[in-house]
């Protein structure tokens, strides 16, 4: 049947299905915009937080690691608002990918927290763009690493703000889900790209 209606229906066919499937996808997933953190759950993010960067290493001040969390959590509130997130992550990925937002995709997170992060001039850690799945089309992640002063990437903190749309997700990196590693050598840092 398509044969017969000759290449330029079926082209349009396609383009047509090929526009209204994500549409579809958008509004069938249940799109919700981003419910930013209220005082109560901030306070209590930054603690929890604080505690974590604590048991990186035992020089740490508690000053030190309540800064680095306050910035990670609030700062990843404020980009979930500034990005204009709604939905999943992958929602929103669809977004940025059809030219609908400009932002949001995972090294956007990455690259505007770790600016963000360095900008402290912290001197008892330091911060990381780390990749998962380096080069895969649809898998590659990226996220902020937070170690001690020196210390191996792998001993750090993960800082991810894309995984649940802007709510800080944060775990070691020997323990979290993804593979990861740095992303750039140290000899070749990109700086950050705006």
């Amino acid at each position: 049947m398509l044969l017969l209606m000759g290449d330029f229906r079926l082209i349009r066919l396609i383009r047509l299905l090929g526009f209204i499937v994500p549409l579809l996808f958008l509004f069938t997933a249940g799109c919700a915009s981003h419910q930013p953190l209220n005082e109560d759950q901030t306070v209590r993010k930054i603690e929890a937080l604080s505690r974590d960067l604590l048991k990186l290493h035992h020089g740490i001040d508690h000053s030190a690691a309540q800064q680095v969390a306050a910035v990670a959590v609030e700062y990843t509130n404020q980009l979930a608002d500034r990005y204009r997130i709604s939905g999943s992550p992958r929602q929103h990925n669809l977004l940025v990918n059809l030219g609908i937002r400009e932002r949001g995709l995972c090294f956007h997170w990455t690259d505007d927290l770790l600016e963000k992060l360095q900008e402290m001039d912290a001197k008892q850690f330091d911060f990381h763009s780390a990749v998962a799945f380096k080069n895969s089309d649809l898998r590659e992640h990226s996220s902020v690493v937070v170690t001690f002063k020196g210390a191996p990437f792998a001993s750090g903190i993960v800082l991810d703000g894309w995984r649940h749309s802007g709510n800080l997700y944060w775990s070691r990196v020997r323990s979290d889900r993804y593979d990861w590693s740095p992303r750039y050598s140290k000899s070749s840092a990109k700086p950050v790209a705006r």
